[in-house]
């Protein structure tokens, strides 16, 4: 896309006169890939740009064959027989995915067993298959695996850290026999295209702006225009600010921009080529691997999660209104054993199934003592209609493991009165509690309800919410996963 950049700072009026020079110098494919997006910038020319792109297309595809297993040339490889295929006129080594030897350059037998003993290519993605990205289909005709350490600037910490990390890198070709990236770095999936800055610059390694890596190739087969070779090593500088672009759709993408050098055996830089990098969302990552059944299952936890997230609110505001409470009266009286009945707080209910809240309490309780508390609920006709019996203790003592001390003071609990009127509390002290005396409290509220159920049906709903989440990440992440898997080979399995 380099030539639309080269045209975004000149006069509209000289867009299309400057492009068919461009075109005339025999830049026509890179021309053909500027249109759309000079499309985009320039929408008065859409017409023009549109026809130019026909005649461009036609002409390019009379000179270019359209990917084909049966067209492409196939030979085999010199060291272990298997059939591979060169897609690309600019291919100049194609390496066998199954044994990693070069089939035009054969590596040392030394090389070559380090290879077959140490990596194997597991993938669902592999050289050939086919990826859509963009509405257009291209071919990975080749894939590269990278390890190394990324050096990023922690602005919080004010330094420097480092960690390890690993992506692969698929070279991927369209019918047009245009170059593009495919990169998986085990968590995101990026599609990175060459990009040819107006003032090209190399950033410093210590450029606070950007993410520095140092890689080294592990493994590489398929085509490549340039031949790879074991431990080659790679350097490289990714903006950490994303830009925004129009896309052809009349959408916006963030791209991030990243220089790359391939060193020589002494370190120094053979080569630099720069990049523009897009991250590819998970739905678009499996549509373009046409897994639709993994892209639905994604779906339906991804809904799941939406209704779950709406229900979590929705009960919480149920457990509020249900639990909005009334008018709380509190009333202490001092018990002693032995006494007689001591009325405490009187109340009326309109309404049948009427909730309370009732909550008692005890001071004054006497160390290694209990005391306890007979409750009724007296109606309008001197009836008891409930009762409830409350022991309350503290007990202390010492052990190997030093002085220890526990007591029960408080108690809560709920009621239901099925009958309107007007009722009395009345309390009486135990006649065998350990504890003289003491003094109890009640307070009684009435319009709450029970609150556990709401709050394990709100773990619940958030528990689930969490589940689906992590499943719609895990189903589309896995799904569109298509970074080579490293495993050591059973030596005795292959010999």
């Amino acid at each position: 896309m380099q030539i639309s950049q080269r045209l975004a700072g000149i006069h509209p009026d000289k867009v299309l006169d400057t492009l068919q020079r461009h075109i005339d110098d025999g830049h026509e494919q890179s021309s053909l890939q500027a249109i759309p997006e000079l499309q985009t910038e320039y929408p008065q020319f859409h017409n023009e740009l549109e026809r130019l792109k026909t005649r461009l297309s036609d002409k390019l595809l009379d000179d270019v064959a359209v990917l084909n297993p049966q067209q492409a040339q196939i030979f085999r490889c010199v060291n272990c027989g298997a059939g591979l295929a060169r897609q690309s006129l600019e291919t100049r080594h194609v390496i066998c995915q199954y044994c990693g030897c070069d089939a035009e350059h054969p590596a040392h037998e030394r090389d070559l067993r380090r290879w077959n003993n140490s990596i194997d290519l597991e993938s669902n993605f592999t050289i050939g298959d086919f990826f859509t990205y963009r509405d257009q289909r291209w071919q990975a005709v080749g894939v590269q695996l990278f390890s190394g350490r990324v050096r990023e600037y922690d602005s919080e910490d004010s330094k420097w850290e480092s960690s390890f990390s690993r992506y692969t890198n698929w070279w991927m070709l369209n019918e047009r026999r245009e170059m593009a990236w495919l990169i998986d770095d085990g968590n995101r999936r990026y599609w990175a295209e060459k990009h040819i800055p107006m003032e090209p610059e190399l950033p410093d390694h210590q450029h606070k702006g950007f993410e520095h890596g140092q890689w080294q190739l592990e493994f590489a087969a398929g085509e490549f225009s340039y031949q790879p070779t074991p431990n080659e090593k790679h350097n490289s500088s990714e903006s950490r600010r994303s830009k925004s672009i129009k896309t052809a759709k009349g959408g916006k993408q963030r791209v991030y921009t990243s220089v790359e050098s391939r060193l020589d055996d002494s370190g120094e830089i053979r080569e630099i080529e720069f990049f523009k990098s897009a991250m590819i969302p998970h739905s678009d990552m499996l549509t373009g691997l046409g897994k639709d059944s993994a892209l639905k299952h994604m779906e339906r936890w991804r809904k799941t999660m939406r209704i779950l997230m709406i229900a979590f609110p929705l009960l919480a505001a149920s457990a509020l209104y249900l639990n909005r409470g009334g008018e709380q009266t509190t009333d202490l009286v001092p018990l002693a054993s032995g006494d007689d009945d001591v009325p405490m707080q009187q109340f009326t209910i309109a309404d049948a199934g009427q909730v309370l809240n009732l909550h008692g309490s005890i001071n004054g309780v006497s160390n290694n003592t209990w005391f306890g508390v007979d409750l009724s609920l007296i109606n309008s006709d001197d009836q008891e209609v409930y009762t409830k019996y409350l022991e309350f203790w503290h007990e202390s003592g010492s052990d190997a493991d030093g002085p220890w001390s526990e007591s029960d003071t408080s108690s809560s609990w709920f009621i239901r009165v099925d009958e309107p009127d007007t009722y009395r509390v009345v309390v009486a002290a135990d006649p065998a509690s350990t504890s003289a005396d003491a003094d109890f409290r009640l307070t009684l509220e009435p319009n709450r309800v029970n609150m556990m159920p709401f709050m394990l049906a709100g773990i619940g709903a958030l528990l689930l919410i969490v589940l689906s989440r992590s499943k719609a990440s895990s189903v589309s992440s896995a799904a569109s996963s298509i970074a080579v898997k490293m495993r050591t080979r059973d030596a005795k399995k292959h010999q």
